[in-house]
């Protein structure tokens, strides 16, 4: 029996749960709850930390036995809880691929983004509040118009008329509102009463200001009004904030280029500086290897070391070329490369529109309920899309990494400064090393529960393979029964 369940619930699993039933747990709610997954939704956040604060503590062996007999307050890490934002990165890699990638900025750049743009879409709440409220007065003012000119018809034949040639009373101010009456001007062509004094001043504005002031609304519901008649603009402020974001981001790509191509020179000169026999190449080919070893454990590790190999070869492969036959060759392998990028770059939006389709869907089934929406279904549909994010993530990260170190190659093999034929031996040593990362495998037995996000993304883009298969298949039929139709 333990003293507090409250970190167990918060993931899922019973007080009974294994360690790697407790990271599976925590791996999956984080990619389903992660902010950036939920954008508009306030909640999102706090869901996050309360789930990356429970995976800390139950994740830890002598935390969790204080927690389970003492509870919460005696749990807490001696350095307090870590910030779960640091999630995808530890997903793709880790810090294990820092010296060969650098770090992915893929979801720090898509959350400082979403940060400066929400701010349009909350203002343009509070904008559609301001024209309700001005809506429900005219609303209301139009009533109130209805039955005064209702009442005024009512009253109109009780009145006894006056005797002719006789003064009442009426008379003289009726006299002397004709006689304030000013004189039309000739550019005018008409006549403007006068208003009393908090009448002028409204008047005095636009009549759309006269109608927010008339419906009470605040100088900060004002502002936001009339930006809100400018949608889909970003104001000044979003703008500056996102030039000076792109501009910090562009600097720090810079720093990382260069600080990866420095790296990758120092780690191919243990080829490039010597005599290249073949004792020193193979003894190059080894290092790589075990350095393979290593990080092919890594969450995504075979995904991550399969795009460093297919680029390092291609960057090689077309520097090599472009020294041959007049450069010839190379001109056609940079118009594969680009060939190969457009393709990538298809790939990567399709399966983000894939992942996004998927979870409208599911919002969908959600909403509609019914006896065919089960448990299980709602697990699947779960389940699927979880993949489906991590597949669309990782495109995105795949896309990051190769654009990456296509500039670190281009730099380490287009530094005029060193010579020609030593910048040949480079490209040699990237694709020595590029087929080595690239066919980079684990055994059977290296396969485990501890690469559940590699399977769930494979598990979800082979149902889409098999799902498009089938859609075709069944519209080939279709289109085979109708012809028969037809000639019959």
């Amino acid at each position: 029996m333990v003293a507090d369940t409250t970190y167990y619930d918060a993931l899922g699993v019973p007080p009974t749960a294994t360690e790697l039933e407790i990271k599976k747990a925590y791996r999956k709610l984080a990619i389903v709850t992660h902010p950036d997954k939920n954008p508009g939704d306030e909640t999102a956040h706090a869901r996050f930390q309360a789930i990356g604060e429970a995976y800390q503590v139950l994740s830890d062996e002598e935390l969790r036995k204080r927690y389970d007999k003492f509870g919460k307050e005696d749990a807490v890490p001696g350095g307090g809880f870590e910030d779960p934002s640091e999630f995808f990165s530890m997903i793709f890699g880790g810090n294990a691929f820092v010296d060969l990638i650098g770090e992915i900025s893929l979801m720090k750049d898509l959350t400082t983004t979403m940060d400066i743009t929400m701010q349009e879409m909350e203002e343009e709440e509070l904008a559609a509040s301001a024209e309700e409220k001005l809506n429900i007065h005219e609303e209301e003012a139009k009533t109130a118009a209805g039955t005064s000119a209702e009442g005024t018809a009512a009253a109109a034949p009780a009145a006894a008329p006056a005797p002719a040639g006789s003064a009442t009373a009426t008379d003289a101010p009726a006299s002397e509102e004709k006689s304030e009456k000013p004189t039309p001007t000739p550019s005018s062509g008409t006549s403007t009463p006068r208003r009393y004094l908090g009448q002028q001043a409204i008047m005095d504005k636009s009549e759309e200001e006269a109608r927010m002031e008339a419906a009470g609304l605040s100088a900060e519901e004002k502002e936001l009004h009339k930006k809100s008649k400018k949608k889909g603009a970003l104001s000044r402020e979003q703008e500056e904030r996102l030039a000076a974001y792109e501009l910090e981001r562009k600097k720090a790509r810079e720093e990382r280029v260069n600080t990866l191509a420095t790296k990758l020179v120092d780690k191919i000169s243990v080829w490039t500086e010597t005599d290249k026999g073949a004792d020193v190449t193979r003894a190059f080919e080894e290092k790589i290897r075990l350095e393979v070893e290593n990080l092919k454990m890594e969450s995504f590790g075979l995904e991550i070391l399969h795009a460093i190999g297919q680029t390092y070869i291609q960057k090689g492969s077309s520097f090599l070329k472009s020294q041959k036959f007049l450069g010839i060759s190379g001109f056609f392998s940079r118009l594969k490369d680009k060939g190969t990028l457009a393709k990538e770059t298809w790939t990567t939006i399709s399966t983000a529109i894939d992942a996004q389709m998927t979870m409208e869907e599911m919002a969908k089934l959600e909403e509609r309920g019914g006896e065919d929406w089960t448990d299980e279904k709602r697990a699947e549909y779960e389940k699927k899309v979880t993949g489906k994010i991590l597949a669309a993530a990782w495109r995105g990260s795949k896309f990051e990494i190769q654009s990456v170190l296509r500039d670190v190659c281009d730099q380490v093999l287009g530094d005029k400064k060193i010579k020609l034929d030593k910048r040949v031996e480079r490209a040699h040593a990237l694709v020595i090393a590029g087929n080595i990362y690239q066919k980079a495998e684990r055994d059977p037995e290296e396969e485990g529960d501890y690469m559940a996000f590699e399977q769930l993304m494979a598990d979800a883009m082979t149902k889409k393979g098999k799902d498009e298969k089938e859609k075709k298949k069944k519209e080939k039929k279709s289109k085979h029964e109708h012809v028969e139709e037809t000639t019959a």
